[in-house]
């Protein structure tokens, strides 16, 4: 197995997110395999092993990317709305985050049989959590949520699969008008009665 420099290791580690990332678009998470990955990048199949476990890694590293910057762009969604009333901010970052999705083509491919392959794959590794980390910027921000942080998050991860399961098996058609009734029903649940204007605390 080749040895790489330590500028040659960065160069091809991005390279194999940039192919990797365009693969998985292409032809979605099952069908690319690591020869698929190794050939665009122009190393060994062996030689990927020296960056990546296995696809599993790649494909969450690029996910993770992703996620950094919707987070992002969260936080200046937050910023521009944090005088909502705490249920409408809920209700509208939750939207937002469903829409934003459609910049990510990688992100409308994931379904309940992915995320639940990649929970097994990836049982072991830590990776930052963008639904509770969401859930924090809202708490930050004066939400008071009736139940902790924990289970909150459960519910936001249970509106996301679902989002994806719904766009998976109905395409685009009428997958807002039913997130927007659920996201209602959960946002009238989990926040507090008394809530105050986000941002008062601040």
């Amino acid at each position: 197995m080749p040895k790489f420099s330590e500028s040659e290791k960065v160069a091809i580690r991005e390279k194999l997110l940039a192919k990797g990332e365009q693969l998985f678009i292409q032809h979605g998470f099952k069908k690319v395999t690591v020869e698929d990955l190794t050939k665009e990048v122009g190393i060994a199949k062996g030689s990927f092993y020296s960056f990546y476990k296995n696809k599993e890694h790649l494909y969450a590293e690029i996910l993770l990317g992703i996620q950094r910057k919707v987070l992002a762009d969260a936080e200046i969604f937050l910023q521009k709305n944090h005088t909502l009333p705490s249920r409408q901010l809920v209700k509208d970052l939750t939207l937002w985050s469903f829409k934003e999705t459609e910049k990510y083509p990688l992100l409308l491919q994931q379904d309940a049989e992915l995320i639940s392959h990649l929970s097994r794959k990836l049982a072991e590794e830590t990776y930052p959590d963008i639904d509770e980390e969401m859930m924090r910027m809202l708490v930050v921000r004066g939400v008071k949520f009736r139940h902790d942080l924990k289970l909150i998050t459960e519910v936001s991860q249970t509106l996301t699969i679902t989002f994806f399961d719904l766009r998976s098996r109905k395409g685009s058609k009428g997958v807002e008008a039913i997130m927007s009734i659920l996201i209602d029903a959960v946002a009238n649940e989990i926040v507090r009665d008394d809530e105050q204007l986000t941002g008062c605390s601040q």
